[in-house]
């Protein structure tokens, strides 16, 4: 796999590479032609930038799915009560049909 493609699957897994990681594969890139010497300390500043933004943006995701199901949750537990007030309803509705609502008076 080219160098250049590596990088661009780095991804999500780059979320959890310490730099001292990112030095290892840089340097290993190297001695493998993938990557110009010269240009070791820039490629590990830009891995190391796209490894906090992939963090950022996957922290991002996780707190959206969690407020998306958070919601859905909510949405279930309100459903959850107005069926249960429904079904009282109902139940107030029956017994006033049958009389037995009535007042004494």
């Amino acid at each position: 796999m080219s160098f250049l493609k590596s990088v661009m699957n780095f991804g999500l897994g780059a979320a959890s590479i310490t730099r001292e990681k990112i030095e290892e594969w840089v340097d290993e890139a190297i001695k493998r032609g993938e990557v110009a010497a010269a240009d070791r300390a820039e490629t590990i500043d830009e891995l190391q930038r796209k490894a906090q933004k992939a963090t950022a943006d996957l922290k991002n995701l996780v707190d959206e799915r969690i407020e998306a199901i958070g919601s859905k949750l909510r949405g279930t537990e309100e459903i959850e009560k107005l069926k249960a007030e429904i079904t009282e309803l109902k139940a107030r509705i029956a017994d006033l049909e049958k009389g037995g609502g009535k007042k004494a008076g």
